[in-house]
């Protein structure tokens, strides 16, 4: 009987310290520089999203959820550009829902930033190299 409870009891102990998991199921930690980029740019398009249609508590709420994944993805990736994207997500995940028509007009630093996030993560779709001829 007393095997089987600290049996029991390491089984628990393990599993309480093996990491947490977010939504998908998989830990922050297992995603490869790839996966950490995809789901950061996947929540910043979701963000400039919002700010188009003037929505600027939905703005904050997805680059929020880009927070993490972009901070995995600085830690992965050792290039400056995966720095400068997780400064631009805390900056807009920072930024008050008021400020954010303000600083679109006039701040340097949603400049430098609106220029990073859309460089970095315009789109998931392939650029056409051939584009198709009008008709």
């Amino acid at each position: 009987m007393r095997t089987w409870v600290t049996a029991a009891l390491v089984a628990l102990l393990v599993s309480a310290c093996s990491g947490g998991s977010d939504e998908s199921g998989s830990t922050s930690d297992e995603l490869s520089a790839d996966e950490a980029m995809s789901r950061t740019c996947a929540e910043v398009r979701l963000g400039i999203d919002d700010f188009n249609r003037d929505d600027y508590a939905g703005t904050v709420e997805h680059f929020v959820k880009a927070r993490k994944p972009a901070t995995v993805y600085a830690r992965v990736n050792e290039e400056p550009e995966a720095d400068a994207l997780l400064d631009a997500v805390q900056y807009y995940a920072n930024l008050a829902p008021e400020k954010y028509p303000e600083a679109a007009r006039s701040s340097e630093n949603f400049a430098r930033n609106k220029t990073i996030t859309l460089e970095q993560c315009a789109s998931d779709e392939p650029i056409d190299a051939d584009p198709p001829t009008p008709v």
